[in-house]
């Protein structure tokens, strides 16, 4: 889950309107949908502080594995970079969710690209490649 579907979640079940929610975060309703659609994050690590504190959340939960993913796309490959990688994810998810691929087809996929992850991590240490800092 992307951090403007949890977002949306977290706000929807608290019975909050995007006026309201903007109001407590100090932005507008506008940056509020911008970020519940996944166009935007937010650029200030205060803004997810605040939101954060409205839902009595981390900070970690609601950036999650997957957006963290997509904003280091962006930083390092651009706005293309990230829109790839907001694919890749949303294409893994539904695949994932209930996609027409039979399940031990979805199990060999997961084993392929844990393969591939750890391969990556043991050439890095290989080739004394270092670890981004984020």
């Amino acid at each position: 889950m992307l951090f403007g579907d949890r977002l949306r979640k977290l706000r929807e079940d608290a019975g909050m309107t995007q006026v309201e929610l903007g109001k407590k975060v100090g932005v507008s309703e506008r940056v509020i949908g911008y970020y519940e659609s996944n166009d935007r994050f937010p650029r200030k690590q205060e803004t997810l502080q605040k939101i954060s504190e409205v839902f009595n959340v981390s900070v970690d939960f609601l950036v999650g594995s997957d957006s963290a993913f997509i904003n280091q796309a962006g930083e390092q490959y651009g706005y293309s970079g990230k829109k790839q990688a907001k694919d890749i994810l949303n294409d893994i998810n539904a695949l994932f969710a209930g996609g027409e691929l039979p399940e031990e087809d979805r199990d060999e996929f997961f084993r392929m690209v844990t393969e591939m992850y750890f391969d990556a991590k043991k050439n890095n240490k290989k080739y004394g490649r270092k670890k981004h800092k984020q």
